[in-house]
Order: C-alpha cells, then structure tokens, then sequence
C-alpha cells in the first residue's frame, strides 16, 4: 500500500516535472495548451520547483480548511468546471480545481463524471451547452431587474461594484501623452491599474479583460456594477446608443452605472487612488529613462498598495486593500502568482 502511495507520488512528480520542461523548451503558452493546464497554475509548480526542487512538485498539505471543502462543494466544482472546459478530462479538471485549493484525484473526478453520465466527451459537451444556455437566460433576466443605480456603499460588499476611470498624467518627452487607467473595488478598495498612451475603449477593456477579471475570479469578486465616468472610452453619453466598452459589461451580465463627478457618492475611492498613484508616478517620471521601465515601476506600486499601505480612509482606514478581502472572503483568498510578476502589456 505505502509503495503505491510512494509510486502515485513519484509519477505526479515526473509529471509535473515533465510540463515545466516542456514550458522552457517551447514556451509557456505552448506548454499549457499542451497539458490543458493555466499559466497560474505552470507559474506556481515552476515557483515550487525553484524554491525546493522536485520536493516543490509532489501536492501541497494545506494548513487550511476552506469553508466549500465539503464533498457536495467539491462535486459542484467538477460539474461547473465541465461547464465551463467540456474538453477537459479527469486529470485536467483535478489540475484545474487544485487552482482554487480543492484537492481531488483525477480518479475522482471520473467517478464523478461517471455517476452524472458525463465521463464520455459528447456527453460533457452536450451538458455544458445545456447548462451554459440557461445560466444565460437566467443572467440576462437579473440583469434586466436590477436597479440602474448601484445601492449605497452600506449596502455593498466586497467585490459587488467597481469603479473604472481614465487620468491624464501629462506629456513625457519621448514617450507622449500617459494615461492611468484603474479599476478599484468600491468597498476594499482593491485596485487594478495601468499606464498607456492612448485614451480609448480598447485600453479600458485591455485592464478590464486582461487584470481586473481574472483578478475578480481569484479574490471571489464578482461585480454586480462597474461605475464610470462620462469619459469616450467608456461611454458615448447618448442613451440607446451602442458602445464597445457598454457592450461588453452586458455580455458578462455586468451593469454599468454613469456617475457625475461634480456630484458622486463614490469620490472618496478616486480621489485616495488618484493621489497615491499620482504621488508615487510623479518620483517614477523624474528617473526613468523608457516606458517600459514606467510600467514596471508603475506595476510595482499597485502590489504595494493592494499588500502593504493602508487604505486610509472608511471603517477599514487601518487595514490594507487586501486584508479587506481576507476579512470577507476567507484565509483562503489570495492574489494569483502573476499579479507578483511585472507582465508586459
């Protein structure tokens, strides 16, 4: 028995070991589409690896219980991972869920499959189809119902309504006009945030879809409403008329909210980021010589100021963005590994 145990161990290994060379000889990106795996999930084994060596790639003991570990919640995970990769099979959806800290054997995530009839591919697909169209037409019913303004922030919680908005920060020689772009949390005060040089709906939606999203998924953050300005890259001001930026908040069933800034509950949050961000941008712009060394540090300063400066302001004044969301959404919460990585955008 304790050889199989050991066997199963080694063979994980091997295997793990197997992908990250794999990643190295032939990218990242080929890597994960080849073992149907995240780059989260690669970037986390290759840390793992980095620190303790092949140690680092046999499954970690979690020192936690997380509140949706009981067996019906790790059955539900399977089913929405279906859902959501019908290709996937036993071993990738086990990999998949090992992202959100379920630990289940690839064995039984078949038996799984096997008792809701799902273990052959047609079947999955067949199932995501069903359960997706319905989730849609339920989505697009609430959405419908919901109020076009968001409730006070008394009644919010972490991750129900965000606020998105656009500053100028001035021409750089060599580089042009800059522009910061940020996606904040109303209530924790979580923030996404980058730099560009054009002012434009695909910039917004590049930090939207590309930072703020995948975050949201990970921190168990799922906006409700998404508050912007009367600014062209998110709205075109004129009611019924079509915009990039509006037109894909209503495909993920999100409820976009016009606010005034002349006249907005909310301005507490932009005013406390804007100036932090401002601050540090201005000492940033007086010694770097490249935009890209901008981004960095530009990139550098929203990890400080979700992890370690205070939010400053509101009943939370005392506790950092993130420590907001541990308090709400439990120890288990955490940022994903590449949010610690400068990434090039």
């Amino acid at each position: 028995m304790l050889k199989a145990v050991k066997d199963q161990e080694e063979a994980i290994i091997k295997h793990r070991h197997e992908i990250l060379l794999c990643g190295q000889e032939q990218g990242v990106s080929a890597a994960c589409k080849k073992y149907r795996i995240s780059r989260t999930l690669y970037y986390r084994w290759h840390k793992r690896f980095d620190e303790q060596g092949l140690a680092g790639l046999k499954d970690q003991v979690r020192h936690f219980v997380p509140p949706n570990k009981s067996a019906l919640a790790v059955e539900q995970a399977v089913l929405d991972a279906i859902v959501s990769f019908p290709d996937y099979g036993p071993q990738s959806i086990a990999w998949l869920l090992e992202e959100q800290d379920l630990k289940i054997s690839s064995s039984g995530v078949y038996n799984i499959m096997r008792r809701h009839e799902l273990n052959h591919k047609p079947a999955r697909k067949h199932y995501s189809r069903k359960i997706s169209t319905a989730k849609q037409q339920s989505a697009a019913a609430e959405l419908e119902v919901r109020p076009d303004r968001a409730p006070e922030p008394a009644q919010l919680t972490v991750g129900e309504c965000w606020l998105a908005w656009t500053v100028e920060r001035g021409y750089q020689p060599g580089i042009g006009n800059l522009y910061q772009y940020a996606v904040v949390d109303l209530i924790s005060g979580v923030a996404c945030a980058r730099l560009y040089t054009k002012k434009n709906a695909d910039c917004a939606l590049d930090l939207l879809l590309g930072v703020a999203i995948p975050m949201g998924n990970e921190l168990l953050m799922q906006p409700g409403w998404i508050m912007t300005p009367h600014q062209v890259e998110y709205t075109t001001g004129r009611i019924h008329s079509s915009h990039l930026y509006t037109s894909k908040l209503r495909e993920m069933n999100i409820k976009q909210v016009i606010w005034e800034e002349k006249n907005n509950l909310y301005s507490k949050t932009v005013q406390v980021f804007n100036q932090k961000s401002g601050a540090y941008l201005e000492s940033l712009l007086e010694l770097a010589d490249s935009f890209d060394v901008i981004k960095d540090g530009f990139q550098q300063f929203v990890r400080d100021y979700n992890l370690e400066l205070p939010l400053g302001y509101g009943k939370n004044s005392h506790k950092t963005p993130m420590e907001i969301v541990v308090d709400a959404k439990g120890p288990g919460v955490t940022l994903p590994l590449w949010s610690y990585v400068n990434r090039k955008y």
